[in-house]
């Protein structure tokens, strides 16, 4: 019998080791895609503590368009311009960028004020949304 040691206690190993013949493993491609496919599509909505939250592979996950990062960058920079750096002349050109791109002012104002972490596009994505629930 051999002795084990674990988490500082000794104990009797009471089974008998046995030696198997080790096996080669094979990896099959076309069946395991063939197997991915058979499997059913699930969303991949998360809830965590009852908030809501999109996994990047969400097919719903609109805040990867490229439209959504350009607002997401400018409302970021805006943050950043006029909060941090108070720079009166960056502000007004993004504010510019912002007319010049049509988008709603107020959708910008809200992703600013509204959102907890500017750096988190969850966050962000959860801020536009309640903007356009309540539009």
């Amino acid at each position: 019998m051999e002795k084990l040691l674990y988490r500082g206690n000794k104990y009797t190993q009471h089974k008998e080791i046995v030696s198997k013949k080790p096996v080669q493993l094979k990896y099959r491609r076309s069946i395991y895609t063939q197997k991915r496919e058979l499997m059913p599509k699930v969303q991949n909505d998360l809830i965590y503590r009852g908030s809501k939250y999109l996994s990047k592979s969400s097919p719903n996950n609109s805040y990867i368009s490229d439209a959504n990062k350009k607002i997401f960058s400018l409302a970021r920079d805006l943050i950043n311009a006029q909060f941090n750096l108070a720079n009166d002349e960056l502000s007004r050109n993004l504010w510019n960028e912002v007319a010049a791109l049509k988008i709603d002012p107020q959708r910008i104002i809200n992703l600013m004020y509204k959102c907890s972490s500017s750096e988190d596009n969850q966050s962000m994505l959860e801020a536009d949304l309640d903007y356009f629930s309540k539009k």
